[in-house]
């Protein structure tokens, strides 16, 4: 079997979600036929996406130029604010490519049969750009996990703005803070970081708790729905079953009706010899 194993891979991850397992296990059964042992092995490894990023991943794969036009947003923004230029308009124009992005990756998605907001895969979209790996993942189309904290290395990538110079003051108001005053400062400024990192720390926790709770509510999901399947073709099973059974007792009824005929006519014909 020859194949290009990126573009198969990139293919599990564009069809259906609920049958991602089934087209994995496929595309490893195949590989380990053609002697690619390595290959199938790195293929059954695959995880299964959250919802999220399946959203992602299908537009990125449907629509080629989608994740262009996020290159060249996030690009003429971080060259405007290096510049000096129209950083506000840049800005904006990002906001609404990331937005069409996800317009498209909720079209995309409810075409496919599942529901996703538009707004949540926006945020999404922000996520992924903020953090290399999971960008460079849904280049190829294969973004397993939103990452969390999105944004914070897209925002440390900007260049920090010039400074615009102060006039300096006249040397009758030089003014320098008293120690006990500069120490106040120091100790208000250290106690809004300590403040901060606490804050901080338990958004991360509260967020990492959400995310446990979404995987084991779309596990839970992905079996109820797999369940659901068996249960709906025992009942397509069971419903033929019944259909068969009611032509059966329909023919036995005809049959009974013709045998109480038949008997009927030759006891009249007894009657008459007797």
């Amino acid at each position: 079997m020859e194949c290009d194993l990126d573009g198969a891979i990139a293919g599990v991850y564009g069809g259906p979600l609920e049958t991602f397992v089934q087209r994995r296990d496929a595309l490893a059964k195949e590989l380990r036929a053609a002697s690619r042992k390595d290959d199938a092995a790195v293929v059954k490894g695959l995880r299964k996406p959250s919802r999220m990023a399946w959203a992602l991943d299908v537009t990125a794969l449907a629509a080629e130029d989608a994740i262009g036009e996020l290159d060249a947003a996030v690009a003429a923004m971080l060259e405007a604010h290096a510049a000096g230029g129209d950083a506000r308009g840049a800005i904006a124009a990002f906001r609404s490519t990331v937005r069409e992005f996800a317009a498209r990756a909720a079209r995309t998605t409810e075409e496919a049969g599942h529901r996703v907001q538009e707004a949540a895969l926006a945020n999404a979209v922000l996520a992924v750009l903020g953090k290399a790996d999971a960008l460079s993942a849904l280049r190829r189309g294969c973004l397993i996990d939103v990452p969390e904290a999105g944004g914070l290395d897209l925002l440390a990538s900007l260049p920090a703005p010039t400074a615009v110079p102060r006039p300096e003051p006249a040397p009758h108001e030089r003014t320098a803070p008293s120690p006990s005053r500069r120490a106040a400062i120091e100790s208000t400024a250290r106690e809004a970081v300590r403040q901060a990192r606490l804050a901080l720390a338990d958004a991360s926790g509260r967020s990492e708790e959400a995310r446990r709770a979404l995987r084991e509510v779309e596990a839970g999901l992905e079996t109820a729905e797999e369940d659901l399947r068996q249960a709906e073709a025992e009942v397509r099973a069971l419903r033929g079953d019944r259909d068969r059974a009611q032509i059966e007792v329909e023919a036995a009824s005809a049959r009974q009706r013709e045998a109480g005929i038949a008997v009927a006519e030759a006891e009249s014909q007894l009657a008459s010899v007797a």
